[in-house]
This record gives structure tokens, C-alpha cells and sequence, in this order.
């Protein structure tokens, strides 16, 4: 995104090819998505346990799970029109095609495009941007470290215990 944005900036016309949501691992996957959960554990902790609870009863929190998740991708949905979406639909300059390509030649990408019908989209200069991977590093104990699967999508990536 940052990549079409500085092209278009520059002068160029650009062709966006998506194969999947459109927008960077944070909003969609990664910091946004996380953060609200991390959010919604440092309340339910504070309700259960809190430094205040001297003159006020803590009780353990209801918690529920299909209208934190629905929270959570409302907010990610916002962020994703407001960080990208709108930006490309207001930019006449980009050009956006949903499916994946291939490259036919050097200056020719054909694209299988999301409702089956294939595209050619004839080009001067590329700029492959793949995303990002989640990556385990190689520290000792870390592998037998219990963590979330990633990247899973939230709604498929079970509560930890301690919510439970």
C-alpha cells in the first residue's frame, strides 16, 4: 500500500492486485486484532482481581466470546475502510483487481481474477509486495512455549485458559 501510494505520489498510475483482504497484517491479523483482545483480558482481570478492591467487590466476568469477536472485527473492518479501502476507491490513479496473478512475460502479468475470468494487465515497472509471515525464531524452551496459532483467524484461535 505504502509502495502504490509513493508511486501514485510520484506521478505513476497504479494496478493493485489482490488475491485476499486488502490491507497490511496489522490491521487485519496482526497489532489491531490483538491488542482489542489484550484489551478485553486486562478488563476481565480487573473485574475479577483488582488493585482497588479494598471497599469494592471484584466479581469474575461473563465473558462473551461471539460479541468480543464481533467487537473486534467491527473495529477491524473500520480501520481497514479507513486505512485502505477508501483510500483506494478515492484514488483514481490505483487500480484494483481482486484475484492472483502469474507472470506471462517481463512486462505482462495475466491475473485469475476473484470471479473467474482471466486479465491481462501490461505493465513497464513491477513492485511485488507478498505481506508478511509470522516466523518462529530458534531460542531454546521457545518451541514448547504455548502460544496461539498463527495467523489463524480470531474467530478460530480458542480463549486462553485463564479467560475461561
Amino acid at each position: 500500500m505504502a509502495a502504490a501510494l509513493k508511486s501514485v505520489e510520484r506521478g505513476a498510475r497504479v494496478t493493485l492486485i489482490e488475491q485476499g483482504t486488502i490491507g497490511g497484517t496489522c490491521v487485519n491479523i496482526g497489532c489491531v486484532p490483538s491488542k482489542i483482545m489484550i484489551r478485553a483480558a486486562h478488563v476481565a482481570h480487573h473485574r475479577r482481581e483488582s488493585p482497588f478492591d479494598d471497599g469494592i467487590t471484584a466479581t469474575a466476568p461473563t465473558i462473551d466470546r461471539g460479541r468480543l469477536l464481533a467487537r473486534q472485527q467491527g473495529r477491524v473492518e473500520e480501520l481497514r475502510h479507513g486505512k485502505y479501502e477508501s483510500i483506494l476507491e478515492g484514488n483514481p490513479a490505483i487500480t484494483v483487481i481482486r484475484g492472483r496473478a502469474r507472470f506471462r512475460d517481463a512486462q505482462t502479468l495475466i491475473v485469475d481474477q476473484d470471479d473467474g475470468r482471466e486479465r491481462e494487465v501490461v505493465f513497464d515497472r513491477a513492485f511485488i509486495g507478498t505481506g508478511a509471515r509470522p516466523a518462529i525464531p530458534p531460542l531454546p524452551g521457545l518451541a514448547d512455549t504455548p502460544t496461539g496459532p498463527r495467523p489463524t483467524p480470531w474467530p478460530a484461535t480458542p480463549f486462553p485458559s485463564a479467560w475461561r
